[in-house]
């Protein structure tokens, strides 16, 4: 019986088709590095060198609602005055900033009955919410090359 004609693929193809694939893939993460943004984050007024300094930096509305995880956590030990911190090879865009002082380590930004933080926080521009925690608009700010966003921790 006579096999029917199968067209044969060529090894060499493959490995052209990869190695354009794997150019292209080495371009896409190159172009992000240069293009890589720095965001440093200055946090005043550390009372207590009790607990941790916990920061999160959001990429979004979801991010900063709490629906999906923030594009980056910082935690480290509180030291009283202030603390500087850096993030770097961020991409362009906006961003919020999140910082809490969890002074009895519980992992969480205690409050009172009616809601209000026991414990000393802060967000980007300084925003302070009205009966609540601050807008999305109230706390986002565009990284385009290096930012700085200075923080005054406050209850």
């Amino acid at each position: 019986m006579v096999e029917p004609y199968t067209k044969q693929k060529k090894p060499h193809m493959d490995i052209k088709y990869k190695l354009v694939a794997a150019a292209a893939v080495y371009c896409t993460l190159m172009t992000q590095l240069i293009a890589a943004e720095t965001l440093k984050i200055e946090v005043d007024n550390i009372e207590t060198s009790q607990g941790m300094l916990m920061i999160q930096i959001m990429r979004s509305e979801a991010e900063f609602s709490g629906e999906s995880p923030a594009i980056a956590s910082i935690m480290q030990r509180a030291q009283v005055g202030n603390a500087t911190f850096s993030a770097s090879n961020l991409p362009a865009g906006e961003y919020a900033i999140r910082v809490m002082h969890d002074t009895n380590g519980n992992g969480e930004l205690d409050s009172n009955f009616v809601g209000m933080p026991n414990e000393p926080w802060a967000m980007s521009n300084n925003a302070k919410g009205n009966f609540g925690p601050p807008k999305w608009d109230d706390v986002k700010f565009t990284l385009d090359g290096e930012a700085t966003q200075s923080l005054t921790l406050s209850k």
